[in-house]
Order: structure tokens, then C-alpha cells, then sequence
């Protein structure tokens, strides 16, 4: 072990320590966050996907198209879309970005299948779809982030040939983002959004509708009180559970791997082993 580890051990102590600690602490999150994942590939597995017509009370997966009233513009892209979820990062100079915030609303929208159609309250659900937007206001390039490699990829309109007419200036942007206009500080917007007529994935708790529009739509699928698992997800079902397999599998044994590879040469500079 001594001998493994002499090569690292000769380095000054101090700042090595301080990124010993915060890759063991990465390790730990990344650990969690995977066996998270892992539960909801099992939940996902084990709730078939059936017709809307078919849906009861309590933990349900749908499929279908979305529809419903007329959208909104997205707050980044001006994209129509019944819900978004936008994450708002700062350039932090050498520690690269930072987040800030993150911002999400959304309106009742339906899912429709051939066999009828259910609303939808997407405000408090998880989404699993394509990058929509990407824009950055000043600052670097856009860096690598260890954490995007246990994120779906997606289209980068960061050069704004994908933007519409109703899309934030940059001064708006930096109100959105509860910055004075004028600052110099970087940001970085990223964007998605439930889009109309695209096909989705729902997984969440079928409850009884509060406002129904007639005797038809007694049913909503939304966030759930004892069982927390709402997503939106644009891939097939046989596509979401392999690609959770495979962001768990990596998560943790990653995540498990940086965290004992740091503790042990942490121990080991300081001749605890």
C-alpha cells in the first residue's frame, strides 16, 4: 500500500489534502445519488406502462401525447411549452460554475392515448428530456463538469439559432436570474421544457381531480404524498430503465471508487495506514 501510494505521498501537504477531502466527499454524493437512481429504475421497472383509461388511484405509468390549453413561452428560449426547468449557474473564476438557482413552473397539460387522455400537474415532477436551450451571458467557454457525465446529453443552442421571438435579452436574463443589469459576473442558463404534441412518459400518483373539466376527467396524475416519484420522461420505457442502469451502476461504483481511493491516500500521507 505504502509503495502504491509514495509517488503521491511526496507531494506538499495542504492543498492536496483539501482536494482529498472534497473528492471523498464527491464520492459519497455520487454514491447516494446512484443507489436513488437505482430505486427509481426498480420503481419505473415495476410499474408497467397501461392505458389512461385503465388508470387507477396511486402509483401509475402513462404514455402518450401532450395537449391542452395554449402553452407559454419558455422564461429562456421563449420555446412553447406547458412546463420548464431551468438551472441557473455563475462563473466563479477558477472554481469554475457555480450553481445560483433553479427555476420551475409549469401549467396542467393532458396526456392522450388512444384510449382516452388524463391532466397532468408537472410543477413538482422531474423531467427527463432533451436539452432544449443552452445560453451563457458573458465569460469562458462553456467547461467541462464532472457531474455531466451522469446526465443525459443534449443539443447545445448556445449560439441562439434556435431561439424564438418571445426570447429573453441578455438584460432580461440577468433580472431573471436576480442580478443587477450591468454585471459583469458570467451566467449560464439551461433550459427544458414539455413541449406540445411531443410524446412523453408519465410516472407519478393518480389522484382524484380537484377541477375537473366534465364527468371524463376525474383523474390527475401528480407528485404523490407517501410515494414521491413523478417523472416525465421523452424516452421509451425500455430506454429510461436502461439508461438509469447505467447511471446508477456508474454512480456508485464510481462514486464508491473516488471515495475510498481518497480516504486511503489521505490516511496514508498522514501515516494512519
Amino acid at each position: 500500500m505504502g509503495r502504491f501510494f509514495a509517488p503521491l505521498m511526496m507531494l506538499p501537504k495542504g492543498n492536496i489534502d483539501v482536494w482529498l477531502v472534497m473528492g471523498f466527499g464527491l464520492g459519497v454524493v455520487l454514491f447516494f445519488r446512484g443507489l436513488r437512481v437505482f430505486r427509481k429504475s426498480l420503481i419505473v421497472a415495476d410499474t408497467p406502462i397501461i392505458p389512461i383509461r385503465s388508470v387507477a388511484m396511486g402509483l401509475t405509468q402513462v404514455h402518450g401525447h401532450a395537449g391542452g390549453d395554449t402553452p407559454f413561452p419558455s422564461p429562456v428560449s421563449g420555446t412553447a411549452c406547458y412546463a420548464f426547468r431551468v438551472k441557473i449557474e455563475r462563473y466563479a473564476g477558477r472554481n469554475g460554475w457555480k450553481h445560483h438557482r433553479t427555476d420551475q413552473n409549469g401549467r396542467r397539460f393532458y396526456l392522450k392515448d388512444d384510449s382516452g387522455r388524463i391532466h397532468v400537474e408537472p410543477r413538482e415532477a422531474e423531467f427527463d428530456v432533451p436539452l432544449n436551450c443552452r445560453r451563457q451571458i458573458g465569460g469562458p467557454m462553456m467547461g467541462f463538469s464532472l457531474m455531466n457525465l451522469f446526465r443525459p446529453l443534449g443539443a447545445d443552442a448556445s449560439d441562439g439559432s434556435d431561439l424564438s421571438v418571445n426570447a429573453k435579452t441578455e438584460d432580461e436574463l440577468l433580472e431573471y436570474a436576480g442580478v443587477d443589469y450591468g454585471s459583469t459576473v458570467p451566467f449560464r442558463f439551461t433550459e427544458y421544457c414539455i413541449k406540445p404534441d411531443n410524446e412523453y412518459d408519465v410516472l407519478g400518483t393518480c389522484v382524484e381531480n380537484p377541477r375537473p373539466e366534465d364527468e371524463n376527467d376525474r383523474n390527475l396524475i401528480t407528485k404523490g404524498t407517501h410515494n414521491t416519484t413523478f417523472l416525465i420522461s421523452s424516452k421509451s420505457e425500455d430506454e429510461l430503465k436502461q439508461g438509469m442502469g447505467w447511471r446508477s451502476t456508474m454512480m456508485v461504483i464510481g462514486g464508491a471508487g473516488l471515495a475510498v481511493f481518497c480516504a486511503a491516500l489521505f490516511m496514508a500521507r498522514h501515516g494512519l495506514i
